[in-house]
């Protein structure tokens, strides 16, 4: 009765104490939605709130323009060290980066074992609407891609 109480207790706490790691850069590993699904479920939420605050953006913009900026995030949803990695014009450039601090990011969830994440937040418009998230490696570190894309 002892061994069996143990191991309803192992069961059930032990789950609890681990989190998700993102695997070392370059060892070859995918992180796909079924494999870490607390980073790609961040960020999933993250990309919808950019596209509402991107649709909801008053603005000239032409089929094919597109901007983007990398920055990091940290465990409590601030935005830091920002700068443009994808140019198109001052005037859309601006437009997406206020775009970008006017949506406020997520706090990290439970599980997501890292102080900050790198990302790489491209939004654009084109003749279809999509969001894509993805990992990389920039400079041996690892980013976050955010890729969203619209026809509002």
């Amino acid at each position: 009765m002892k061994k069996f109480l143990l191991l309803l207790i192992c069961i059930i706490f032990c789950p609890l104490a681990f989190g998700e790691d993102i695997p070392p850069n370059g060892c070859g590993y995918e992180l796909t939605k079924e494999t870490n699904p607390i980073y790609w479920g961040y960020m999933e939420d993250y990309g919808a709130k950019l596209k509402e605050a991107l649709e909801a953006k008053k603005m000239f913009r032409l089929r094919g323009m597109g901007a983007s900026y990398r920055f990091f995030i940290t465990r409590d949803g601030e935005i830091k060290d920002m700068e443009i990695s994808t140019y198109q014009n001052e005037y859309f450039n601006k437009k997406v980066k206020e775009i970008i601090l006017s949506v406020e990011p997520l706090p990290f969830r439970e599980g997501m074992n890292v102080d900050e994440m790198q990302f790489s937040v491209y939004l654009g418009y084109e003749r279809y609407d999509e969001i894509s998230v993805g990992i990389g490696s920039f400079r041996n570190k690892d980013i976050f891609f955010v890729t969203l894309t619209t026809k509002k």
